[in-house]
């Protein structure tokens, strides 16, 4: 039950909606409106499956990782329940003005750009995830713009994506899910060689991804000290991202390649869990101090 929780994709999109529910704690100007959270969850869900489903007959015998063996054996059931769940997301469009729509198109182009060719190349097209060394960038990006972005612009106006304490706030998440992102890149470095896809891990090596990764956690906590620098912050939210950083710096010192599918996802994608309830938390103390 548990693989099919995970390789499914029910848990990321899961742990996605959670993490935009972490952004009306983090900012108190925002009021809770359940269909961004529910939209999160609905449309992560449809995108990763899609993402997992796309040409996978056509992936090599040998390339063929656990959850790639169990989408072959489960396609049609994904397939109804993708089907469900954009007919949730219709009957849940109503809620959001045009404005909100029109800027959600950017964040689905690069989804749907990120599996499908959609970029002119001068020997035809080429997916986002072929662009070298982009991959958890775009990844990270999307996903913050998700939820953290679209909470805000569906509530105060695209405007107030401009505003100094959200683009910090926006820079700290982007650093984080890079971080948390780049284990899978490392991960798929065998496949990803095989395929021609030029990452961190085929360009660098396993070794010198991870001490990107490093510099990458050196960043994210460097940028929550500037935040709290210049804007203030809960320092319960302070001890919550030093246990953090400690959590993941053990997970980077002790990741390995042959790690299973399930371990990776736990690990790190458990880290964007853990890291949206700090933010729960640290409103929850702050409420009631």
């Amino acid at each position: 039950m548990l693989k099919g929780f995970v390789y499914s994709n029910l848990f990321v999109a899961l742990v996605l909606s959670g993490l935009s529910l972490s952004s009306y704690a983090q900012f108190d100007q925002l009021a809770l409106h359940w269909y961004v959270p529910v939209s999160v969850f609905l449309g992560s869900f449809v995108l990763y499956a899609f993402h997992r489903l796309y040409k996978i007959d056509f992936i090599p015998m040998h390339q063929l990782a656990e959850r790639h063996q169990w989408v072959l054996a489960h396609a049609i059931p994904m397939k109804y329940a993708m089907s469900f769940a954009v007919f949730i997301l219709m009957l849940i469009l109503p809620n959001f003005d045009a404005d909100t729509i029109v800027w959600l198109v950017p964040a689905g182009i690069v989804s749907i750009g990120y599996t499908i060719p959609i970029i002119p190349y001068q020997k035809g097209w080429r997916r986002f995830r072929d662009i070298p060394l982009t991959k958890p960038m775009i990844i990270a990006l999307v996903v913050s713009y998700l939820t953290l972005a679209f909470p805000h612009f569906e509530q105060l106006g695209v405007r107030s994506l401009f505003e100094p304490v959200f683009l910090h706030a926006f820079v700290e998440r982007f650093l984080f899910l890079l971080a948390v992102t780049l284990p899978f890149d490392m991960r798929d470095i065998r496949n990803d060689k095989d395929s021609g896809i030029q990452t961190l891990g085929t360009h660098f090596g396993f070794e010198n991804a991870r001490i990107v990764g490093y510099w990458v956690l050196l960043a994210w906590v460097g940028s929550i000290v500037m935040r709290y620098v210049i804007f203030g912050a809960e320092s319960v939210f302070l001890v919550a991202a030093a246990c953090m950083l400690l959590y993941l710096l053990i997970a980077y010192w002790r990741l390995r390649v042959a790690w299973a599918d399930m371990k990776y996802t736990m690990v790190f994608e458990g880290a964007i869990v853990l890291y949206a309830l700090s933010y729960a938390f640290s409103f929850v103390f702050q409420t009631v101090a």
